[in-house]
Parts: C-alpha cells; structure tokens; sequence
C-alpha cells in the first residue's frame, strides 16, 4: 500500500500539515505513516553514558507516545497509520521507507527542523529527497485545491512532472495553471513553444491553461503571481544547480518556499 510519509516534530505547524496529509490519504487511500526524528542530545563529555542512555530512552519513549495517540485517531477517523522513529539521518530515512509517494512536512516547527529537509547549508539538499515534498505552511487553512499552478521556465522536458501534477487537478473544480516564468534574459536552451505543443500532444489540450509572468526578482515575481491568480497549490520541479539552469534550481526552491503563504509541492528532476 502506498503511504503519504509525514515528518513531525508535534509543533504547531507539523500538526497543520498533518491535517491536510489526512485528507489526502481519504481521498486517495493511502497510509499515513508518521516519521519523528528523535534528536540526540548534546551533553557534557564528562555525564556518563547510562545517564545519556536514560535520556535517549526517555526522549524515544515521549515520542513513541505521541505518536500511537495520533495513529490511533487516525484508526479512529477509518484512516490506516502507523509511525517511525527514528535516531537516523532524516533524509536517509525517507528514501529507505518504501512505498513513500509523498513526503508532507509543516513550514515552521522547532529550530532547524525545516533545514534538515530542505537545507540551509547544503545548496542541493533537496534533490536528495527522492519522493515528492508538500510543504504547508503553518498559517495556511484554506482549500488546498482551490487554484492549482504548475510553475515552469518550459526550457527541459517536465512532462513526466506535469502528469502527476495533473493527477492533482481531478480534485479541483478549476483547471491546472501551467505558469511560465519569464525572466529578463532567459537562457532559451530550448523554444518554449516546442515544450508547448509537446505538452498539448500528449495532454490533449484539456484540464490545463497557460499564463505568463515575470520574474526578474524570482520570489517578488511568483508570490504577485500567486496572489493575481489566486493560487493556492504550487508545483515546482527542480534540479541540481549547473550549466542548464531552464529547470528551477534549489536556492530559488528555498527561496520560494520561505516567501510562499500556500503549499508547494517539489519534484525532483532525475532524468
């Protein structure tokens, strides 16, 4: 059974973006599964190992208790959940839970706990989480479906990306913005209008329109967008920063995702 991963940190944000996780395991039967990352403490060198042992012990025993309390609402609700714990390295541990077809994570929460997925210090961090990542931010209570926006520079083949954002659309009354960016001096490794007419012929040219805008300060030109338009679901794809740039690279991703009022979700280019 595919499972909708949702990593917790039991902040107020965490438990805003686990709502939402919830209704989309209703209406697409998935498990939940909740992840916490259980953060060893730093402690004096000379506290003796039986008293950081206890400690740990305890810290895993608070959480565990925690999270049976939120599966067992879930169980209660006619969802199907389970948990993780675990001591490991967060973004390992999202790639090793199988059948992960969608990471959701809270936009606040406790001090670095936004870093470890999405990264401050590491500039590709991101690409290293390999399903897709939904990030609610902790004041967003709205119809997620409401205005769904795909947002591309249309300079690399993001079909693959744009179905599954498609996929999205069938919960919306209103069809798919497919938002181009356009920036002051676009690279143009490719014409736009042959990743339009490609994407037409494979999508028939239904559930999706087309809309410019500029953004030659990339957050102030997407967060006018999303106002003008009302959006109020945002899909980005992005790769690794290099010499083809036409894809969204990770700094503008975290640079979005920080200036963002709605949910983004982010795919990873791997092809």
């Amino acid at each position: 059974m595919k499972r909708i991963l949702i990593a917790t940190d039991f902040s107020k944000g965490a438990e805003n973006a686990a709502g939402y996780a919830r209704s989309l395991a209703r209406i697409t039967s998935r498990k939940l599964t909740y992840l916490h990352i259980v953060t060893l403490p730093v402690v004096d060198p000379m506290v003796t190992s039986s008293f950081v042992n206890d400690t740990i012990d305890d810290l895993k025993a608070e959480a565990e208790d925690r999270l049976k309390k939120l599966v067992e609402l879930d169980e209660n609700r006619g969802l199907t959940a389970d948990y993780i714990i675990s001591f490991e390295d967060i973004i390992s541990t999202i790639n090793e839970t199988e059948d992960t077809e969608l990471v959701v994570i809270g936009k606040t929460g406790h001090r670095n706990f936004l870093d470890r997925l999405i990264g401050s210090t590491a500039q590709n961090l991101i690409n290293h989480i390999e399903p897709p990542l939904l990030v609610i931010p902790e004041e967003f209570s709205g119809d997620m479906f409401g205005q769904l926006c795909y947002a591309s520079k249309l300079e690399f083949n993001e079909k693959r990306h744009l179905a599954k954002a498609l996929d999205w659309r069938k919960y919306s009354d209103h069809d798919l913005i497919i938002g181009h960016i356009i920036e002051d001096f676009p690279l143009d490794v490719n014409p736009n209008e042959q990743f339009k007419a490609s994407i037409d012929k494979d999508f028939g040219k239904r559930g999706y329109v087309y809309k410019n805008f500029a953004a030659d300060v990339y957050k102030k030109g997407i967060a006018e967008f999303i106002e003008k338009e009302g959006i109020t679901l945002l899909f980005v794809t992005t790769r690794k920063r290099g010499f083809f740039e036409g894809i969204i690279d990770p700094s503008q991703t975290r640079g979005m995702i920080n200036a963002a009022k709605i949910p983004v979700v982010v795919f990873n280019y791997d092809e």
